[in-house]
């Protein structure tokens, strides 16, 4: 009888064992297959890959000499909204290359102008001659080349 009952005992652990384990390979399928849904995966498919809106650069334009605080006006592709990571549109968010300084507009540093036009007002930098850039950031803040705005140098005052 012993027996029997360290065999029943064996036979309820090994099916509560047995679920846990088809419950675990399954969440690990559905987080599988909702990577590559989200882009996630190598080959570049998914909304990742989706068409990225182009930056660019309207205000100040190349050569210009700028007074501080130096205030960029852009045309960012697509509407802009707030978000956790700063600045986003389509799930990347906006960085400004200063020369080596890279910036994310704060909350109060970046006013609408009309339609996917925005005004960004920078935080004081070094005077001198200096290059604008505008890109797109990922989740990680990993610059995305695709949609970057063309360079357009600049002197700061």
């Amino acid at each position: 009888m012993a027996a029997e009952q360290v065999a029943g005992e064996r036979l309820v652990s090994d099916r509560i064992f047995g679920a846990v384990g088809v419950v675990l390979v399954l969440l690990g399928l559905f987080f599988w297959v909702r990577s590559f849904a989200e882009g996630g995966s190598d080959t570049g498919a998914g909304p990742a890959a989706a068409a990225v809106p182009t930056l660019s650069i309207v205000s100040p334009a190349a050569g210009a000499e700028v007074a501080q605080p130096a205030v960029v006006e852009f045309d960012a592709g697509a509407p802009l909204t707030l978000g956790p990571t700063g600045w986003t549109a389509a799930g990347r968010h906006l960085h400004l290359f200063v020369g080596g300084t890279e910036l994310m507009a704060a909350s109060t540093e970046l006013r609408p102008v009309s339609g996917t036009r925005y005004r960004w007002t920078l935080p004081a930098l070094p005077a001198g001659e200096t290059t604008l850039r505008l890109a797109w950031s990922d989740e990680n803040h990993r610059t995305i080349p695709d949609g970057a705005s063309t360079p357009v140098t600049v002197r700061l005052r």
